[in-house]
């Protein structure tokens, strides 16, 4: 791909916050997991799991672990990335804790990316209550949840994104 169309694709991305009733079709899906299996993981171990959530019910009980963000029931699947450092514990120690957390934002970064190629939308949350979110879903103890990713055909027309200037960013030290 060019360099000049991903830039492109990149700033065409927005986070959204309110979706139609549309279900994505399960081709779509699987050609997210598909990005996200190829995503970079420490050790190449993939030290994260990722929870679908599509049960209506489910996805309200999630909204007040979500600090009553209502956008998180109303979208027609939810991902919810969580970090599994028990994979990689063995090579890494007390590290696999860090590197399981970058794992699945490294993930979900791909999948959120994806999602967009695919004419999808999404919003990265990460404001939610982790013990909340974990019983909810009964994630396995020793696994923690790092982001959750609703996502389906906008339904807003986003505002233009404001940021701090690519120049901003980096800091140079010589």
């Amino acid at each position: 791909m060019d360099g000049k169309l991903f830039l492109e694709f990149l700033r065409k991305r927005r986070s959204i916050r309110s979706f139609k009733e549309n279900a994505i079709d399960e081709s779509k899906t699987d050609e997210m997991l598909e990005a996200i299996n190829l995503a970079p993981s420490s050790g190449g171990l993939q030290t994260f799991e990722i929870y679908q959530v599509k049960n209506k019910e489910m996805k309200e009980k999630l909204v007040s672990a979500a600090k009553d963000q209502t956008f998180v029931a109303q979208a027609p699947l939810l991902l919810i990335f969580c970090a599994n450092p028990s994979r990689s514990v063995e090579r890494f120690g007390e590290r696999s804790q860090l590197f399981s957390v970058q794992d699945a934002t490294i993930a979900a970064a791909y999948a959120q990316l994806t999602s967009h190629a695919l004419g999808l939308s999404t919003v990265w949350i990460g404001a939610f209550d982790e013990k909340q979110v974990s019983e909810i879903l009964d994630i396995p103890k020793g696994q923690r949840p790092i982001a959750i990713l609703p996502i389906g055909y906008e339904n807003e027309k986003p505002k233009e994104k404001a940021t701090r200037g690519a120049k901003d960013l980096l800091h140079v030290i010589n």
